[in-house]
């Protein structure tokens, strides 16, 4: 066993093509999509000093989609990355939770991005959910059934954003 310290948006080893966020690592050699979106997370941190608050961000509203309904169909993506990751054999050995992190972690990436450079620099809250929700549906090639105030888009990323901009306003 090696222990390494990494930086909280590097989720797998480029050289050796191995996903490193779980007890045990998971080749992705079946994964192409997963190391194509680590190069743009990779991307992302060297643009922004934010990208390990915004992955975690990204990844509870992704949570979040999944425990109450998904207002944007990526079942399907999830379900064939699901069995490619416990195809492999030591994916036995990890959680279950770190499997579906695993299989969402292109998608958590794009709204990482999106999270990091809105679609709009409007400070009204709704008209920043609309224009994301617009986008994810342009990126993802899927209608984004908005569910407004109850779709933890809106809540974690929206509203969160309209209080940090009011906040900055005061000082």
């Amino acid at each position: 066993m090696v222990i390494t310290l990494s930086p909280a948006h590097v989720h797998l080893c480029q050289r050796h093509q191995l996903w490193t966020r779980s007890a045990r690592d998971v080749p992705l050699g079946t994964l192409p999509e997963v190391v194509e979106a680590q190069r743009r997370l990779d991307q992302l941190a060297r643009r922004h000093r934010q990208t390990g608050r915004a992955l975690d961000l990204a990844r509870k509203v992704v949570e979040d989609w999944s425990a109450s309904g998904m207002p944007i169909d990526l079942g399907k993506e999830w379900t064939d990355r699901l069995e490619r990751v416990e195809a492999v054999a030591v994916s036995k050995n990890i959680s279950a939770e770190d499997r579906h992190h695993l299989a969402a972690f292109p998608e958590i990436v794009v709204l990482t991005h999106l999270i990091l450079n809105p679609p709009t620099a409007a400070p009204d809250p709704k008209e920043l959910y609309l224009a994301t929700t617009a986008e994810l549906s342009r990126r993802f090639a899927r209608i984004y059934t908005a569910v407004g105030i109850q779709d933890p888009l809106y809540r974690r990323f929206c509203l969160y954003r309209d209080r940090a901009f009011r906040e900055s306003q005061v000082t």
